[in-house]
């Protein structure tokens, strides 16, 4: 039976910042379970994973064998990192940032904190599948079965490289991969130095706006199985992993590839040169939500190390947009990719080379840093906005006066 349908996924619904501790707690727990192992299991045999690491001489599947292991570094990174929570302001000023790409090399210095989750109040990106093509070849598919589906990027978390931390198997030594397509392993260097960011998804949200009788694939049993099945389906955790990828310090963006980890993860650095602006250049500001002495005794049973509080980013009060503006945009947009700012960023931020010791630039002495300019709306408050530039045509030379 064949069920074509429009775009489908239901608006992202951030949670209030003061829930992302919790929101790490069934994460953390849900990452080890063996119904996280089994999904990301099959989504490596699908290729659907950028990082694979491998252990020469294990007789298990390749697949169970890098599940297992990745789970065991995200569920680290998680309990280590710092908590931020990126408000609708933040995500858009980000993403018109992030609409050129990065100039610099890819800076340690930018990171926030060595171990991070942020979760963003409007999608930074997505894609869209068929889940004819997800499930094709298994054991869930079901012929004729097509439903187009819209897989929000809401929330990524980070760590430093450091495979060696994650060796859970006690004997041979793990070596890491990275997949660009599938089937195409490309060695990840024993001295590589970088950052590892895992990207999330709210669970089942693809299929909660589809209608609850359309058929999607096929059950355990051998029946039809449909999107009203899977949204009945107990979520026991808040976001589901998508995707991961690894920045080599050091290294460059080059232009962005849609709908792509390359792309999330070019916002995601954007977000970081925005939070590391200080001073006359200070773009963000940054409030913090603490940790009840319940939920601190909480984390500290579940093996949560990192810190509790929740820092709360948002625009600078000097280049936030105004209220109306921000109403104008979230009404334009879906909630189901990332949002237009067609409202609220007349004049987008862009990039600047910045010389920090003018000085000795002649001679080659100076360090250069690459800042973002603010977005802003030209000429005097008071009057209507005018978006557009006028060239002047001068048809022969003007005459000295």
């Amino acid at each position: 039976m064949t069920t074509p349908t429009g775009l489908a996924a239901a608006p992202w619904k951030p949670p209030e910042p003061r829930e992302l501790p919790e929101w790490r707690m069934r994460m953390c727990e849900y990452t080890s379970s063996e119904e996280s192992m089994y999904s990301l299991a099959a989504a490596i045999n699908a290729g659907h994973t950028a990082v694979f690491p491998t252990v020469p001489g294990v007789g298990a599947s390749p697949g169970s064998i890098a599940s297992v292991l990745l789970a065991r570094s995200e569920e680290r990174r998680l309990s280590e990192a710092q908590l931020y929570y990126a408000t609708a302001d933040m995500t858009s000023l980000a993403l018109a940032a992030a609409s050129t790409p990065p100039t610099e090399p890819v800076k340690p210095s930018r990171l926030p904190s060595p171990y991070g989750f942020m979760a963003f109040a409007e999608p930074i990106g997505g894609y869209t599948h068929d889940v004819a093509d997800v499930l094709g070849g298994g054991p869930m598919a079901r012929e004729g079965a097509h439903a187009i589906l819209t897989t929000p990027i809401v929330a990524v978390s980070w760590g430093v490289w450091a495979p060696d931390d994650v060796d859970v198997t006690g004997g041979p030594a793990v070596r890491w991969f990275n997949q660009r397509n599938h089937g195409q392993l490309n060695p990840i260097p024993d001295n590589f130095a970088g950052v590892w960011l895992t990207f999330y998804a709210p669970p089942g949200s693809a299929f909660d706006a589809l209608a609850p009788d359309t058929i999607v694939g096929t059950a355990p049993d051998g029946t039809a199985m449909t999107a009203g099945d899977i949204r009945s389906h107990p979520r026991r955790t808040p976001l589901n992993w998508d995707n991961e990828t690894i920045l080599a310090f050091g290294g460059p963006f080059g232009e962005p590839e849609p709908d792509t980890t390359k792309q999330w993860a070019q916002v995601v650095y954007t977000a970081w040169q925005l939070m590391s602006q200080t001073g006359n250049n200070q773009l963000t500001e940054v409030d913090e939500i603490p940790r009840n002495r319940a939920g601190r005794k909480r984390d500290h049973r579940a093996g949560i190390t990192g810190p509790s509080a929740v820092r709360i980013v948002n625009v600078h009060n000097a280049h936030r947009p105004s209220r109306t503006a921000t109403e104008q945009d979230a009404t334009a947009s879906t909630g189901r990719r990332a949002p237009q700012w067609s409202c609220r960023w007349p004049v987008r931020p862009y990039r600047r080379n910045t010389c920090l010791n003018p000085r000795a630039h002649s001679d080659d002495g100076c360090e250069h840093e690459e800042r973002i300019v603010p977005p802003h709306i030209k000429g005097p408050a008071d009057k209507p906005l005018k978006i557009g530039e006028t060239v002047h045509l001068w048809d022969h030379q003007p005459e000295d006066s």
